[in-house]
């Protein structure tokens, strides 16, 4: 009769340097949670006792003001206007830019670290930071959102298409260069067609993401649906103010939904269509 096999544990001792190693990690991860939670000012005591004026909020949100859903709609539709023409021109300035930081692509070193410091400070900065330089400059509206998001997201999108195209393969590059083509050539022919589908998912992620972000962006005066929640808020006016963060919720999921989807498409890879198959290629029978 065979005897059951037992895994032993291995001894370590704690002087091991794998085990110090381990142990002096979590004591650093444990002094910096300490050191994080008191500069934050965590208090849980302070939260304790905000939750019973949370709680009489609740019932003064219900039922919900549609009186001014019009309105509320027409400022949601602002804030997806904003998102989708700001991604649009960060993408026109992100496409060039995302191929010369990327360093299989740039056409020397130096231009690679200039364009990445250009996408790390754009990208570094806040979308609320560029709203609030634009709504000094050129004063409020949507337009100071436009221009916000279109500063940010091109950092964004940039840095994410040089992170796509430096991994690609090499092989259809060489087989194109092989052929004399010129560098542009084989960056067309070769290299966009093989990154495009993760370019393009890159950008409905950022887009996306633009969504989310762009609906407080009326809180300084930049335009949309942040504004309409910022005056409900400002008034205590609960019910309108449940109406708005609904429209948001459910804009938000559906852009979501929306996003999710055509990156799925774009990702896929393509199903072969059996009726485009030879009758011979199925059959296996080379004298159909």
């Amino acid at each position: 009769m065979t005897e059951p096999v037992c895994y032993l544990e291995p001894t370590r001792s704690w002087r091991d340097d794998g085990v110090l190693r381990r142990n002096l990690a979590l004591v650093i991860v444990a002094v910096l949670i300490v050191v994080f939670a008191r500069a934050s000012h965590v208090d849980p005591q302070k939260l304790w006792a905000g939750v019973p004026l949370l709680a009489s909020w609740v019932p003064s949100m219900f039922p919900p003001d549609l009186r001014s859903i019009g309105e509320i709609l027409y400022a949601a539709f602002e804030t997806l206007s904003m998102a989708s023409i700001g991604t649009l021109i960060a993408l026109a300035f992100a496409f060039p830019l995302g191929f010369l930081a990327a360093r299989n692509t740039t056409p020397h070193p130096l231009v690679s670290v200039a364009a990445r410091a250009l996408l790390n400070v754009t990208r570094g900065t806040e979308t609320l930071v560029f709203a609030l330089v634009f709504v000094a400059a050129i004063g409020f509206g949507p337009f100071t959102g436009v221009l916000a998001i279109a500063f940010h997201m091109m950092g964004a999108i940039g840095k994410a298409f040089a992170e796509a195209i430096e991994p690609a393969d090499k092989g259809p590059m060489d087989a194109v260069a092989l052929t004399g083509a010129s560098r542009l050539k084989v960056i067309r022919y070769a290299l966009i067609p093989d990154v495009a589908p993760n370019l393009i998912a890159a950008t409905l992620y950022m887009w996306e993401y633009t969504v989310r972000s762009s609906t407080v962006l009326g809180i300084v005066g930049a335009g949309g649906i942040g504004q309409t929640l910022k005056d409900t808020i400002d008034l205590l006016d609960f019910p309108k103010m449940i109406t708005v963060l609904t429209v948001i919720l459910l804009m938000v999921w559906m852009i979501d939904s929306l996003s999710a989807y055509l990156r799925g498409a774009v990702l896929e890879p393509p199903r072969a269509d059996p009726r485009r198959i030879p009758r011979r290629a199925i059959s296996g029978d080379s004298h159909a």
